[in-house]
């Protein structure tokens, strides 16, 4: 469960346009370069829902995030921001990846946006909906990612 963070939000009139990965509401439009953590090599903006009122929320998660997944749909942000709902304890929905952002350690704060891993999430086929590949032959590139060698679609 995420902090009610009222001493930043009683103060502010406006709902914050989206949450960093730690609940901290945000009030810019997101960019990777408000990520609170500038070491991060991926940014990650998800589309998640509370599992109880529904309520939608943007948020942030940042670091070496999917790497390790091989692609950001099968990430899960948690528990959703705090608000006045028993869903603040629950884990949350993931609806969409909006928007994947990605350094080098070579090239520091030089962000690069990966449409081609944006997308909504599919409960009903899993964490992983567009990019299912029929192709058994697979390489791991130097990016870290898995590489289909007959379609060449990233898994």
């Amino acid at each position: 469960m995420h902090s009610s963070y009222s001493d930043i939000m009683s103060r502010i009139d406006t709902p914050p346009l989206w949450y960093d990965e730690n609940g901290v509401p945000r009030y810019d439009v997101f960019t990777p370069h408000l990520c609170p953590d500038i070491y991060a090599q991926q940014v990650v903006l998800l589309q998640i829902e509370c599992q109880d009122c529904k309520r939608p929320f943007t948020v942030e998660m940042h670091g070496d995030v999917f790497h390790a997944l091989r692609h950001p749909h099968k990430l899960h942000y948690g528990d959703p921001p705090f608000h006045d709902c028993a869903g603040a304890t629950m884990n949350c929905n993931d609806l969409a990846v909006l928007e994947v952002w990605v350094q080098s350690h070579n090239t520091p704060m030089k962000w690069q946006r990966r449409p081609d891993l944006e997308g909504p999430i599919d409960p009903d086929r899993g964490p992983f909906p567009d990019y299912d590949c029929p192709h058994f032959l697979v390489t791991e590139q130097p990016d870290g990612y898995l590489h289909c060698n007959t379609c060449s679609r990233i898994l």
